[in-house]
């Protein structure tokens, strides 16, 4: 059964979830480069409440954006990001060894999920509330470096229902994609 839906506390999504270090090893600074990726996924997958997209990715000089959506197709409206608690907004990538889906699960079940990068810009703003039938669209981006060579999620959360969640949903949801892109050694054109 694919888990790709991950309801993880945030202290443990923030904290690097308390795995052992690894050893050290300098890594190469991603040049910059482009990808449209299209991606579309659904949650739950049934009957989706929820419709998470990301149109592209991309690394600068400077850091990195990605162009994303989210709909909702629930009778519902969905909090975004816990605007009164900001470490609960876990918009942002992570990085993976490997764009393996189950590398993704088992480092979920055991809690060593690597450090969400958290995006510190969108635009345009994103809604307190996604209410029922609308599509926030818009573009999430970070400073800072990524490493060449490792693999890209992109992270959205958190959700939390506005009443009942619907059959088959969560009433918070953190949204890590099934999909991942490898970031480049050589810049792209």
């Amino acid at each position: 059964m694919r888990l790709a839906l991950l309801l993880v506390p945030v202290a443990l999504l923030l904290g690097g979830c308390g795995a052992s270090p690894a050893p050290f090893r300098a890594a190469e600074k991603a040049p910059p480069q482009q990808f449209t990726l299209g991606w579309v996924e659904h949650y739950p997958a049934e009957k989706a409440a929820l419709v998470f997209g990301v149109k592209s990715f991309e690394v600068t000089e400077t850091g990195w954006s990605a162009d994303i959506s989210v709909e909702n197709r629930s009778d519902i409206g969905w909090e975004v990001g816990a605007h009164r608690f900001s470490l609960e907004r876990v918009f942002g990538v992570l990085l993976f060894a490997s764009g393996d889906l189950d590398e993704l699960e088992r480092r979920n079940r055991n809690g060593t999920l690597p450090a969400i990068r958290n995006a510190t810009g969108y635009v345009p703003a994103l809604p307190v509330v996604l209410e029922p039938g609308k599509t926030w669209s818009g573009t999430i981006s970070a400073p800072g470096p990524l490493a060449a060579g490792l693999w890209v999620r992109i992270s959205f959360g958190t959700f939390t229902s506005v009443g009942d969640p619907p059959t088959g949903a969560e009433r918070r949801v953190v949204w890590f994609t099934d999909h991942a892109v490898k970031l480049k050694t050589e810049p792209t054109q």
